[in-house]
């Protein structure tokens, strides 16, 4: 079996997400670890929910904020994708047709 460099960027982003993954996982259990440790030490206190209704209100809901901005990531990322796609069409190093390996 031949690897192509198509082969070889998706391995290299496949180990990528799986560091990120494992390394947000262990961020989120030390984190998680922390602030279980100091509950005790600090009362019980919500930084939003202490705030008073108006300013509570100005912010909006903190989780849909960043699900707004995320979408928009998401987007913008989708936009430059097709974008990246058209540039390659329009290229001359696009293909006329597939590329079929040789069968060996």
């Amino acid at each position: 079996m031949v690897l192509t460099f198509e082969d070889l960027v998706r391995s290299s982003t496949d180990q990528m997400l799986t560091v990120l993954t494992s390394w947000q996982q262990g961020t989120m259990e030390a984190y998680a670890a922390w602030m279980k440790s100091i509950a005790p030490l600090i009362p019980d206190l919500n930084l939003y929910h202490e705030m008073p209704t108006a300013v509570q209100d100005l912010l909006g809901d903190p989780e849909k904020i960043i699900d707004d901005l995320y979408q928009f990531a998401i987007a913008v990322l989708s936009l430059q994708h097709e974008f990246v796609k058209e540039v390659f069409r329009s290229s001359f190093i696009a293909p006329l047709t597939p590329y079929v390996p040789n069968q060996v």
